[in-house]
Order: C-alpha cells, then structure tokens, then sequence
C-alpha cells in the first residue's frame, strides 16, 4: 500500500525533489482527504506550495470550516432526536472528544514539533473532524428517510 502523506509532500517540495514538484500538494492529499473536505482547501495548499506558513492557514481556514460543518449537523440532529437520542448523541460526543484529544497528543509524540509533524497533525485533526460530520450527516439522513 502507497502511503501518501502531507508531511512527505512537503518535505519532498522543500528538497527540491523534481518529480514532487511538478505535482500539486493536492494531488497528494486527496487521495487519503474524506469526502467533505472543500476545493478551496486544495486550491490554497496548490498555492502555498512549500511555503509552510501559507499551508498552515490553509489548514487552520479548513478546519474552521469542517468544525462548523460538525456543529451545525451537530445541532441540526439534536433537534431531530427524542430525549433518548440527545442523550446518547451528547454521550457518544463527548467520547469522539475525548478520542479526539487522545489522539492528538499521540501525534504529538508521534510527529514531533517541527513544522512539517506539526501541518501532519493539524491535517488529520482536520480530516477527522470532517468524517465525523460526515457521519452525523448519515445519522440525519436515516433520521430523514423515517
């Protein structure tokens, strides 16, 4: 399995490296991004380039707009849930958080705190924050089809 990861591209960019620079980091990120994730991430990191701060606004700007995404389907199911549902949606939340958080901290270790370990990190906080909307987006769309 071909492992393609932000942190790579970038470094790769930052060489020099020929063959990754006449790609755009898109095309590295898109095949492992979930659904959801917007054209305007993948036409900021084209832009940015290699340029790390210019990629950490991309990410940041995405992320904004995924954890939107969460809350707004967030509150849109809720009120669609019986006491009951809200119940075990507020439960099951604060269990993603918690995972979320978790999760993070290993990267910390796992990544390091150097630039490119710290844009790995907030591309996949990113990326999960998006596919958890995505399911609740799914749990709406079974509570729609009742």
């Amino acid at each position: 399995m071909k492992v393609r990861t932000f942190a790579l591209t970038l470094a790769l960019l930052a060489c020099g490296t020929a063959a990754a620079a006449a790609d755009n980091n898109s095309d590295y990120i898109k095949p492992d991004a979930p659904k959801g994730i917007s054209d305007a991430f993948y036409a900021c990191v084209d832009k940015a380039g290699s340029d790390h701060t210019a990629v950490a606004y991309c990410l940041t700007t995405e992320k904004q707009k995924q954890d939107a995404r969460l809350n707004s389907t967030y509150k849109t199911l809720m009120g669609k849930l019986d006491a009951k549902g809200k119940e075990k949606l507020l439960a099951a939340e604060r269990s993603w958080l918690d995972l979320q958080d978790k999760t993070g901290r290993l990267e910390g270790s796992l990544y390091g705190s150097e630039s490119v370990g710290n844009l790995q990190s907030a591309q996949n906080e990113t990326f999960r924050i998006c596919e958890r909307a995505n399911v609740l987006q799914k749990y709406l769309a079974v509570l729609d089809l009742k």
